[in-house]
């Protein structure tokens, strides 16, 4: 499951942030920041509601923290977590 959550996260990146970065040129372990894929805090905000519309869950507000978002894999991680709570 998250191998197909960690390709949806990087389509979604790919498509829907305009970076212009291909989903094939996302490595699961680059940073989402600047030193890696190179989002910003205003990024951010669009890909937590991307996620949240995408896997149609929310995120509480103790889960906005840093973590999650470290990188791809993280974010999968967490993300494959909440589906399995909901289902």
């Amino acid at each position: 499951m998250k191998n197909n959550i960690t390709d949806q996260l990087k389509q979604l990146i790919s498509t829907e942030l305009d970076l212009n970065i291909s989903p094939e040129d996302i490595d699961e372990n680059m940073s989402l920041f600047e030193d890696g894929i190179g989002l910003d805090s205003v990024a951010i905000v669009e890909l937590i509601t991307l996620v949240e519309g995408h896997f149609k869950f929310r995120f509480s507000d103790d889960e906005l923290g840093i973590e999650p978002f470290k990188n791809i894999s993280t974010l999968a991680h967490f993300v494959t977590g909440k589906l399995e709570i909901q289902s």
